[in-house]
């Protein structure tokens, strides 16, 4: 008979069948911020609260973040960074979820009770990995350069603060955003603060790499579309977002493209 796994043994199938499934949910994600992104109806409907402005290319950044992380995790086989992950869509999808469910209760579509149901599967999901992930060991154990370490201090900071004002319903956002909007994206912020926070108690650079790939992702959707809104509505927190976005994304490249001269910055 055909040996499918080439005579591995058995933990190796499974982790290769594993590794498999997370590389294709990462194209999945990365299918679905292609589809924001561009605008393809039957997928911008699923989001019950599209708002004004930007909404769905910012979707498709954050989509973008989740789907390059999960695709380098199932590449390089770094399971242990899926904790991280886990820990990100647990806040962000267990908040989302608790604020939906209360608002459902008067939307004779359903979509809104189906929007909630889904994102608790996916809090669900998170905590059932989170458990299961435990004691899985880091494959690059190498610590997390200092200046990396810095920055996953002040973004995750930023997050805090920018998505406790968003739950809070203050105007902090460079466009304007209804009420459900804010409150939704305030935990998408403060789910991807929980990520940087795991970054910073687990430093290590099989955690950091797959954090940089989202930081990159995340900016390179945005940057463009931010840009250009700078001539018509410049404002405060839209020059911070741009510089936040152009400085990550230079960090995310610097340390990803050169990371083996990494040790210029790492702790001794």
């Amino acid at each position: 008979m055909f040996d499918l796994f080439g005579g591995m043994s058995r933990d190796e199938a499974r982790g290769l069948v594993y590794r498999a499934a997370l590389v294709l949910l990462g194209l999945l994600a990365l299918a679905a911020a292609i589809a924001f992104l561009v605008g393809v109806r039957e997928v911008v409907r699923f989001w019950p609260f599209l708002g004004y402005g930007l909404t769905p290319v910012f979707l498709a950044a954050i989509l973008a973040a989740i789907a390059a992380p999960v695709i380098w995790i199932g590449l390089s086989g770094e399971f242990a960074a899926l904790r991280g992950g886990a820990g990100n869509l647990l806040v962000s999808g267990g908040g989302i979820a608790a604020y939906g469910l209360s608002q459902s209760w008067g939307d004779p579509v359903g979509r809104v009770q189906m929007f909630a149901v889904i994102h608790l599967a996916v809090a669900m999901a998170a905590l059932l990995l989170l458990v299961v992930s435990q004691g899985v060991h880091w494959r690059d154990a190498r610590p997390t350069p200092v200046l990396v370490r810095i920055a996953f201090a002040v973004f995750g900071l930023a997050l805090v603060a920018v998505g406790t004002a968003l739950v809070l319903r203050r105007d902090v956002f460079p466009w304007p955003l209804d009420d459900d909007s804010s409150v939704v994206y305030g935990f998408v912020f403060l789910g991807a603060a929980v990520y940087f926070a795991y970054g910073l108690w687990r430093p290590v650079w099989g955690n950091a790499k797959g954090q940089l790939a989202g930081f990159l992702a995340y900016d390179l959707v945005l940057i463009v579309p931010f840009a250009r809104l700078w001539p018509t509505s410049p404002s405060l927190s839209l020059a911070v977002y741009l510089a936040v976005i152009a400085a990550s994304a230079l960090l995310a490249v610097w340390y990803l493209a050169f990371s083996a001269r990494y040790r210029l910055w790492a702790s001794a």
